[in-house]
């Protein structure tokens, strides 16, 4: 199979999109989620470079900017895509500040990022960390489905035809 590294500052846009659109949730976003995902990101980032490096026998260096900058209006693009662009003060919902892309395709969007990433890392080890990272993601991304959804919490259960 043939890999490529993904960009850097690719993985920093996820990582804040990823960061907005969880701490946009309010009171139910997950602090330690927000709080280590970006350097998750960058984890991956690493992994994907290192991996490709022994694909290859190569000895491309890692990219050591910070992208602050990108980090910043990508959390706050995943924050509105997570209102669905309307703003707020103080969790009182105001305004529509903004159109954006609403939480269906940024789904399929980032799941089809995390896909192409994933294709991209030969090593078994590291293919397993950044998947881990991505099944958590895919979590926050699908939780309020999955809270309204009726079904199997510990048990399985179907009726026989």
């Amino acid at each position: 199979m043939s890999s490529f590294i993904v960009s850097k500052v690719e993985f920093i846009k996820a990582a804040g999109l990823m960061c907005g659109f969880e701490h946009g949730k309010g009171r139910d976003s997950h602090k330690w989620f927000i709080d280590h995902v970006r350097e998750q990101f960058v984890n991956a980032y690493r992994l994907n470079v290192m991996s490709f490096n022994e694909q290859y026998g190569d000895n491309i260096e890692e990219d050591e900017r910070d992208y602050d900058e990108e980090f910043e209006a990508y959390r706050k693009m995943g924050a509105l895509i997570q209102a669905e662009g309307y703003g707020s003060d103080n969790g009182i919902i105001f305004e529509k500040v903004a159109d954006v892309m609403d939480k269906a395709t940024f789904r399929r969007s980032m799941w089809k990022f995390f896909r192409s990433v994933l294709y991209q890392i030969e090593n078994e080890d590291a293919h397993c960390t950044v998947s881990e990272l991505f099944l958590t993601c895919l979590t926050k991304l699908y939780e309020s489905d999955l809270r309204g959804t009726e079904g199997w919490w510990g048990e399985i259960e179907l009726k026989a035809a």
